[in-house]
């Protein structure tokens, strides 16, 4: 298992990574999927403590 320091900088990264290919997307629908993804990423890491 996954630390959760881990967990939430894959996290942090994926949500950066979703941005980003919204960003570069010219379809809006596409860039909505990617946001969506990246608000996803977001709110798996709202509820894990901090690390120690």
């Amino acid at each position: 298992m996954a630390e959760p320091r881990q967990t939430t900088d894959y996290y942090t990264r994926r949500a950066a990574q979703e941005r980003a290919a919204a960003d570069r997307s010219a379809d809006s629908m596409v860039r909505r999927v990617h946001l969506e993804l990246a608000e996803r990423y977001d709110a798996l890491i709202a509820p894990m403590p901090a690390a120690l």
